[in-house]
């Protein structure tokens, strides 16, 4: 294979790690344990088949990253750092077979599965995380600095979303009622048309303030124009592949979580016909604070890291 064609397929693969690790991989707890609640799996069922879709997927990662090495140089390397990953984050999954409804405790496991797909989409990316913490390792590793430079704010935005899914079930009051049951309608048809007004305004409304969505649709954009406008983001982070890859992505996460926010703006929240589903809610809620807080990091990445490194024989 020429070497055109080997950068290529390189390439390719590390846009497929980002985004893979991104959706995928990110967004694999709720798709699972929102298709078997359908098809009549149990509690203990999904969260197994979490684990099998979990293993999967970063097979599938660890062979997008045999393509990126070869396309590097074909140096084999952080084996080590990439199979620790898969060890911890398979293993937060076993841990997850236990619940624990404690928010300490989810918070824990939060920011482990975070730091831990962080390194892990680095190492796939062929890239040491330690650069992150290392001057003389930025300096001797331009490449692998860049890369994990390019993906720090995707990897904070991932954790705030799963600190916000945490907070969704533990502090949010997601069993409110959304619609009638068959007795209560009943009883509520037999009311005159103010009474029916005035008693279906009271009984039903969502988990999420609507003016949360109203707020989001107003940021988002505003974030988009500063990053792509006032920092020049755009032009500065098409260097390299991990740097485009993980640009498409912060858009991709903005624009998907400004498009769950627009879907919740027919709905008012308040009263039996006018709330969201339970589930259109949590996905627009989850993508709405993965948007939000990657474009806010994304911002204030670009002010830290853009501080040139002085030649220094020292860690940092």
């Amino acid at each position: 294979m020429d070497e055109l064609a080997l950068r290529q397929r390189g390439d390719r693969a590390v846009f497929g790690v980002v985004f893979v690790m991104l959706f995928v991989f990110s967004y694999s707890e709720q798709v699972v344990s929102g298709v078997f609640p359908a098809i009549g799996g149990g509690q203990t069922a999904w969260r197994v088949a979490v684990i099998a879709v979990d293993a999967a997927v970063l097979g599938a990662v660890g062979l997008m990253k045999r393509v990126v090495t070869r396309a590097d140089g074909d140096v084999s390397r952080l084996w080590g750092w990439w199979w620790t990953g898969v060890v911890v984050l398979l293993g937060v999954d076993v841990l997850r077979l236990f619940p624990v409804h404690s928010i300490q405790v989810d918070v824990v496991i939060a920011t482990l599965y975070a730091v831990a797909m962080g390194w892990t989409t680095a190492a796939s990316l062929n890239s040491d995380p330690l650069t992150l913490f290392n001057t003389s390792r930025r300096m001797a590793l331009p490449t692998d600095w860049r890369r994990v430079r390019a993906i720090v704010p995707l990897v904070l935005g991932t954790y705030l979303c799963y600190l916000a899914a945490s907070a969704y079930v533990d502090y949010f009051n997601v069993d409110t009622t959304r619609t009638l049951d068959a007795a209560t309608a009943e009883l509520v048809a037999e009311m005159d048309v103010s009474q029916q007004m005035a008693v279906l305004s009271q009984l039903c409304e969502g988990a999420i303030s609507p003016v949360f969505f109203q707020q989001i649709v107003g940021v988002l954009p505003v974030l988009l124009l500063t990053l792509g406008i006032e920092f020049n983001y755009f032009r500065r982070t098409l260097t390299d592949a991990g740097q485009r890859a993980a640009t498409a992505a912060t858009v991709t996460v903005m624009a998907v979580g400004l498009v769950g926010a627009l879907s919740t703006l027919p709905w008012d929240g308040k009263g039996c016909d006018d709330v969201l589903s339970s589930w259109h809610e949590y996905v627009a809620f989850l993508f709405a604070v993965q948007g939000i807080f990657t474009g806010l990091a994304t911002l204030v990445w670009l002010l830290v890291s853009s501080t040139p490194d002085s030649v220094s024989k020292e860690p940092v």
